[in-house]
């Protein structure tokens, strides 16, 4: 008899506007299929009476409905579906959690016994899940959860451009290139891309813009614009960003082209005609898919490397982080990102030499994130539900390393780039992380590692993570 799975995946199914969470989760059940899996997708109620948000009937049909069919052999969540059911051996044998990010749900699969296997859609991704389940408690000398580095792994997400090159249907939702930016594809301006909705840091985008164009002006070559998503540029933002440019003479309209959202398809072909890409991002990605089909379709991304975007692609295939210690903080000048624009002004004359790495992205970004790849990572995530548990490090033998949310960090200047939030920390903090970094945990007092935590928050704020001493060795 067919083992069977009981699946929990939010946003599947329906009109082809899902996003990429959407597309990666209708491709589970297909490979659950091929596997010879008995499929059980669990499907909350997605209409009803009003009532049903506050008095959810509906919902509590569907859950007695799965119970009467007995547990499943493995129950399939992802993040925002555990939050639709809390894993638990009463719906399954074994649990397993598919995280897209981390936004959803947190009370259901933090420190959750009942979860096998937590299943990142990324390495970075998994060592931030690590950090978090390895939470120390200093009082009881013990993590948060104490099988923290033994029931994490990560999956090879599918990227549609690996299997259609000029778009996937699954994106059809969308509009078309509007035909006045399509007229200024055609004309002399230098355009980049940056159409993530929200996720920009804008002062950091329009700060890069300012400056090409001043090193436009100095060398005489033609002025560049960024095709920006509208949703990013909102009335009251728009009107802070000209407030802030008044000195100079100039508007957001100077350099930015509001753009709808775009099919897939239009999102290709407008890439492809776009000379670069910027993703300088508050937001830390947890994958990075749009930067990689930039870097697919032959146009390179510019990037502070905010979550795993600095991961992605090694050096010279098409993605470029460029950060320095001078972008922390919440009083930036706008000067610390002229090297950006230097960066990017030097590599626009070297158009086939950035094509050249486009070309070596792409070719790994098809030999990496294939739906062949995906099927071979979720079939052996789930083999590892069959395997004994590894043992729990002692937490004596832990060592204080580095977060995993650390971009960079100066101690000369305190200044520390990171995805949780970038600062600059005060001298006492400083002192604490330059005198516990690398010691270990039966090193260290704990009284006084909890006075240290109190006062400057080095592990709540992804400042200091606990690894065993093996993955120190692995991480130098």
């Amino acid at each position: 008899m067919a083992r069977s799975v009981s699946l929990l995946l939010s946003r599947t199914g329906g009109p082809p506007n899902q996003g990429s969470v959407g597309y990666v989760n209708n491709v589970v059940p297909q490979i659950l299929r091929r596997e010879g899996w008995d499929v059980r997708p669990f499907q909350p109620p997605q209409a009803g009476p009003a009532q049903e948000a506050s008095l959810p009937f509906g919902l509590a049909s569907v859950h007695a409905a799965a119970l009467a069919g007995g547990p499943a052999d493995i129950a399939l969540y992802d993040d925002a579906g555990a939050a639709i059911r809390t894993p638990s051996r009463r719906w399954a044998k074994r649990n397993l959690v598919l995280y897209h990010g981390l936004a959803y749900g947190a009370g259901a699969w933090m420190a959750n016994p009942e979860i096998d296997l937590h299943c990142a859609n990324s390495p970075y991704l998994a060592r931030v899940l690590r950090a978090l389940l390895a939470f120390p408690d200093w009082q009881s000398r013990r993590c948060l959860d104490e099988r923290a580095f033994g029931i994490v792994t990560d999956l090879r997400l599918p990227v549609p451009c690996t299997s259609d090159p000029d778009g996937s249907p699954a994106f059809g939702h969308g509009a078309d290139i509007p035909p006045t930016v399509a007229r200024l594809l055609e004309g002399p301006l230098v355009l980049g891309h940056a159409l993530q909705p929200n996720k920009q840091d804008l002062f950091a985008t329009l700060s890069i813009l300012y400056w090409l164009n001043e090193l436009a002006r100095l060398h005489g070559t033609p002025r560049v614009k960024l095709l920006i998503s509208a949703a990013s540029l909102e009335p009251e933002r728009r009107r802070a960003l000209d407030a802030a440019l008044a000195p100079t003479g100039t508007r957001c309209d100077d350099f930015f082209v509001p753009m709808p959202h775009l099919h897939q398809r239009a999102l290709f072909r407008l890439m492809r005609a776009c000379r670069f890409g910027l993703a300088y991002n508050r937001f830390p990605e947890p994958f990075g898919f749009y930067v990689l089909e930039s870097v697919h379709n032959g146009c390179p991304v510019y990037t502070n490397g905010a979550g795993n975007n600095r991961f992605l692609l090694p050096p010279d295939h098409g993605i470029v982080v460029h950060e320095t210690a001078d972008m922390a903080g919440d009083a930036v000048d706008a000067s610390a990102y002229r090297g950006v624009a230097e960066r990017i002004h030097a590599d626009l004359a070297r158009g086939e030499a950035m094509r050249a790495a486009c070309r070596r992205g792409a070719a790994l970004i098809d030999l990496t994130w294939s739906q062949d790849a995906f099927a071979r990572s979720l079939n052996e995530a789930i083999e590892r539900l069959d395997a004994p548990a590894p043992p729990a490090p002692d937490f004596d033998d832990l060592v204080v390393a580095p977060g995993p949310l650390v971009r960079h960090l100066d101690f000369a200047s305190g200044r520390c780039l990171n995805d949780y939030a970038s600062l600059t920390l005060a001298p006492a903090a400083l002192a604490a992380v330059q005198r516990v970094i690398g010691m270990r945990c039966a090193q260290l007092d704990p009284a006084r590692m909890q006075q240290t935590e109190h006062e400057h928050g080095l592990f709540r704020r992804g400042i200091l993570t606990l690894l065993p001493p093996q993955e120190i060795r692995l991480a130098a």
